[in-house]
């Protein structure tokens, strides 16, 4: 397989994979990178444009018959890649890619029947945002939604947690995620779902899902913005025991989908 070694971390060519510890510059770009042999794999499969891989020499044995052709392969001694990310270069296989458009929602969304969408407002920790991409796929969503303050869904990190699942399900920022919903309520048919802490909410085990659901995931610290409280919406919560006042969103995140999909069996269209 085709490759070019590089001896200076000068060469321009590597700037994307710059400082990525520290740095998330991606997100006011074009591209995103991936890290990981298994996520890198899926970059590759996704369809999404790669423009380049960088691979160090101690991964590159085992990853050289998965390079594409007609893709750049950097290939570097495993001292200056980690030099160049900034950060122990364990995964050895890193690549660069195009974002894409965020999709029209007329494109991805079922036009009748059964469908599921994960909203997030404000969810801050890529971790997170990484885990309900992931737990959104599982579950057979149709799509997810990110509100503004949310942490960029595309994120190094954020792909990595979510192994790429996003590389393949719908994921969509919005400016605006108050005006997104009604669009979703008022042109699509959806019923709004909001997860909070409000012992005045339905029980979830009491809960019966609408056949189309936006459930909505509120930021770490003091859950869904009073904007999007004041829409029409049923309002959902976990009855929890011993004293205990929440749990990670991300969890919760899997308790609601697991109880959606065990109303609704089959998965999106």
């Amino acid at each position: 397989m085709p490759y070019e070694r590089i001896e200076s971390l000068s060469d321009p060519r590597l700037d994307i994979f710059r400082n990525l510890k520290t740095t998330n510059a991606t997100r006011d770009s074009r591209l995103f990178v991936a890290e990981g042999p298994t996520v890198v794999e899926r970059v590759l499969k996704s369809g999404f444009e790669v423009r380049s891989i960088l691979i160090s020499d101690r991964k590159f044995a085992g990853f050289e018959g998965r390079l594409p052709t007609g893709v750049q392969v950097f290939r570097l001694r495993q001292d200056l890649a980690e030099e160049l990310v900034g950060f122990a270069f364990h995964c050895g296989v890193i690549a660069s890619a195009v974002r894409r458009p965020a999709p029209a929602m007329s494109d991805w969304i079922p036009g009748s029947g059964p469908s599921l969408i994960v909203a997030g407002d404000r969810i801050t920790d890529p971790e997170n945002v990484g885990a309900l991409i992931r737990i959104a796929s599982a579950f057979g969503a149709s799509g997810v939604i990110f509100g503004d303050g949310s942490a960029d869904p595309f994120s190094r990190r954020v792909l990595r947690v979510s192994m790429g699942n996003g590389l393949f399900l719908p994921v969509v920022e919005t400016a605006d995620l108050s005006a997104t919903l009604e669009t979703l309520v008022r042109d699509f048919g959806f019923r709004i779902c909001l997860t909070l802490l409000d012992p005045a909410a339905f029980a979830l085990s009491t809960f019966r899902f609408p056949e189309r659901t936006v459930l909505v995931l509120g930021n770490e610290y003091d859950g869904i913005s009073d904007a999007i409280q004041c829409l029409p919406s049923d309002r959902l919560t976990i009855p929890m025991l011993n004293g205990t006042d929440s749990l990670n969103v991300a969890i919760s995140s899997g308790i609601f989908l697991h109880q959606y999909r065990s109303h609704y069996p089959g998965g999106h269209a």
